[in-house]
């Protein structure tokens, strides 16, 4: 689906409900300096925190009991499984129409 700073972001299934989802996978070698670890934590905290209509929901999947939104970790990757939206970024977006109303 996309790339970023730190890795890739890819599409996949719910296994159990068919949901779309979407999962980014973070490179943990591209994770390098203290604002980097930061920055990927920072996003993290945030959206466990965020609960909008209009913002990506973080999901989590806890073997017992199942329920959803979870950050899955390697000792190379990390795996956020978050909600999929169709459409494109959000960057691209914006830069096609230069600017947005409120």
């Amino acid at each position: 689906m996309g790339q970023g700073t730190f890795g890739k972001v890819r599409i996949g299934t719910h296994t159990i409900t068919n949901e779309l989802v979407a999962i980014k996978i973070l490179e943990k070698d591209k994770i390098k300096d203290k604002a980097d670890v930061e920055r990927v934590t920072r996003e993290i905290n945030i959206l466990k925190k965020v609960r909008h209509p209009n913002v990506i929901q973080l999901y989590e999947v806890r073997l017992k009991p199942l329920t959803w939104p979870q950050i899955i970790e390697t000792s190379r990757q990390l795996f956020l499984i978050m909600e999929y939206a169709s459409g494109g970024e959000l960057f691209e977006y914006i830069v096609k129409r230069k600017k947005l109303k409120e």
